[in-house]
């Protein structure tokens, strides 16, 4: 029930209902279980009612096929369909001083799939608290006047979700605090933001996932491969698992084919890490149900990637808009007494090609490598690294190339 006189008005006017406005017509007691009017015989008036949910249903849809075999009837469909929440009905009682009721309005509510505006999906560690900041966008609607009443909703009570007013010009940020979940889970939730006083309809809506990993931290250096454990767990039944990466260029998971993963089983996987630049990043690797196509388990990698100690530096000039690249060499001698192999990486690869990407040399020869650089469009200047790689990826030796594109 509507009972401020604001309110009423402001709806009022939204909805263009031509029905008389009465103030201070409800009165309120403490303990009552509602507000309450006078009437005289015979009289009407008109009660103001609003209906407004943030709640909505949470069930994922089930990693796979979206669609069901035809045939089964339509009953079956609509329970399979995650993004339909449930009808209900409300029904508002009309009572009298002695408790009877006078009337009944009963109010069938049908639920819509709502716009999303925005979909964020956040990769978490599992079983900690992801709190994270959302920056509102600049508003430009010419309709909302005053945007000084900024309000945000979630669709999930066990969330924590917040504004802070700021000085008028400063940008607006929405803060999420979502309890964890263990690995693979994904938690779903919608944020509503709302720019009018009484929230009469959101300005934005968001559609947020967050999936909660298993966090492993790698330390290593870049072009140099390191390797990791990790280990999965089978459950009840038996699965054909395979395993994928977020950086297949950078990541390899061994076995790399489908396996079988027995119950109550332990496999261990190997991880082959080898990144190509120096920071701190988030890569991803999933084990995944091949049949039933669903999570076993995913893992967060954080890596904190080193820069490798450089033993020698060039610099290369390389004309721009000519359509042709350059060319170079440089000497490598082999440090040990013996024949060795060794492989040449660069962690530009579109922009540097080798003449030859493996060589051997006996002990204490030198090798000349021989670079090809991709030629440019456009002046400026890079820094390249050349690894010089044994065959178990170890690095030996890296070279930084300077090109100036002039």
């Amino acid at each position: 029930v509507i009972t401020d006189t604001e309110e009423w008005g402001y709806f009022k006017a939204l909805t263009k209902t031509p029905t008389p406005l009465e103030e201070n017509m409800f009165h309120l007691e403490e303990g009552a279980p509602g507000p309450s009017v006078y009437l005289r015989p015979k009289e009407s008036l008109h009660i103001p009612l609003k209906y407004q949910s943030f709640i909505c249903d949470h069930t994922m849809a089930l990693q796979g096929p979206s669609f069901l075999p035809t045939g089964k009837g339509s009953q079956l469909a609509k329970k399979n369909l995650s993004n339909i929440v449930a009808a209900k009905t409300i029904k508002v009682t009309f009572k009298a001083e002695d408790g009877k009721p006078m009337a009944i309005c009963q109010v069938n509510v049908e639920p819509t799939p709502h716009v999303v505006d925005q979909t964020f999906r956040l990769y978490h560690p599992e079983l900690c608290f992801l709190k994270k900041a959302i920056r509102l966008p600049p508003w430009h609607d010419p309709s909302v006047a005053d945007i000084s009443h900024i309000s945000v909703r979630c669709s999930d009570p066990n969330i924590i979700c917040q504004t802070r007013m700021l000085v008028p010009g400063e940008p607006q940020d929405v803060y999420l605090k979502v309890p964890g979940s263990p690995s693979p889970l994904i938690k779903m939730f919608f944020v509503m933001v709302f720019t009018d006083k009484w929230m009469a309809a959101p300005s934005q809506i968001w559609q947020i996932y967050v999936h909660f990993l298993e966090r492993v931290d790698v330390s290593c250096v870049s072009g140099q491969r390191s390797c990791q454990s990790l280990v999965l767990r089978g459950k009840q039944a038996v699965r054909k698992v395979k395993c994928f990466s977020s950086h297949p260029q950078e990541i390899e998971v061994d076995p790399e084919t489908v396996f079988v993963l027995p119950p109550a089983a332990v496999q261990e996987l190997q991880l082959k890490v080898q990144p190509w630049r120096a920071g701190s990043r988030f890569l991803y690797v999933n084990a995944v149900d091949v049949e039933n196509r669903r999570l076993v388990a995913s893992w967060l990698l954080c890596l904190n990637v080193h820069r490798p100690v450089l033993s020698k530096a060039f610099e290369v000039c390389v004309p721009v808009g000519t359509g042709r690249g350059s060319s170079r060499k440089i000497t490598y001698t082999n440090p040990y007494t013996s024949s060795r192999s060794f492989l040449l990486r660069s962690d530009r690869p579109d922009l540097l090609q080798f003449k030859e990407d493996k060589f051997q040399i006996g002990g204490g020869e030198s090798y000349t490598i021989g670079l090809r650089f991709a030629p440019s469009q456009s002046p400026g200047s890079v820094e390249i690294l050349v690894y010089v790689n044994n065959l178990q990826e170890r690095t030996e030796e890296t070279f930084c190339v300077k090109v100036n594109y002039s």
